[in-house]
């Protein structure tokens, strides 16, 4: 089940990501540290996906690593909280990881593409806020197939559990740019494929769903 960082499968999602990290930079140059820099509209929906990506269990005293971290507002959050972590983040654009380090010294972002380059060590918990919503000119298989190949990956660094996000296909309009995914074959797949402790969060004010895989039944 896990991707083989050396085989040419793990190079190939190259092509969608550059122009993803191009459209994160260009909004991180017009808006700034806020959440309109990272493409949200605004940071009360952005705080309500931290929420519910957080309740994939109690994170206090756990490692987490934010994939796809963008400038550490995951981690601005967890502080505002009081919930103490182990915390590490990754990002593909060079421009987000350089403000996050500023804006959080000593704290670990790092710019690195998990699927060729994953981290050497594990963490309790691995999360990934936003990343899957935007495929902008990438084929929707295409962009799918990168999606399932960032959960394996996920999955395989996690000792407890995964969380994230991606736009629900239950909508009455549509972004060509945005990727649409049905939650129960995400489940279906996530139950097939990784573990069978699979819980889908459909029920918040967003056109979103968040999906939590854990490796062992909660108690």
């Amino acid at each position: 089940m896990n991707l083989d960082p050396t085989e040419p499968s793990a190079q190939r999602f190259a092509p969608l990501e550059e122009p993803v990290v191009r459209h994160y930079e260009d909004c991180l140059r017009r808006h700034g540290a806020s959440a309109r820099g990272v493409d949200w509209k605004d940071a009360a929906s952005q705080r309500l996906r931290f929420s519910v990506l957080a309740d994939v269990t109690d994170l206090d005293g756990k490692s987490v690593y934010d994939v796809g971290a963008g400038i550490g507002h995951l981690y601005d959050f967890l502080l505002e909280r009081g919930v103490r972590v182990d915390y590490a983040g990754c990002d593909l654009s060079a421009a987000m990881v350089d403000c996050a380090r500023r804006r959080h010294p000593g704290v670990r972002f790092e710019r690195r593409d998990i699927l060729v380059d994953p981290p050497a060590r594990g963490y309790d918990v691995v999360v990934c806020s936003g990343l899957f919503h935007v495929k902008l000119d990438a084929e929707p298989r295409a962009w799918c197939d990168f999606v399932l190949a960032m959960v394996r990956r996920m999955y395989a660094m996690c000792d407890e559990a995964i969380a994230f996000n991606m736009m629900s296909d239950q909508v009455d309009f549509r972004n060509d740019r945005l990727f649409y995914a049905d939650p129960g074959e995400m489940l279906d797949r996530c139950r097939r494929e990784l573990a069978r402790h699979v819980a889908i969060r459909h029920d918040y004010p967003l056109y979103e769903w968040t999906a939590y895989v854990y490796r062992r039944a909660r108690g």
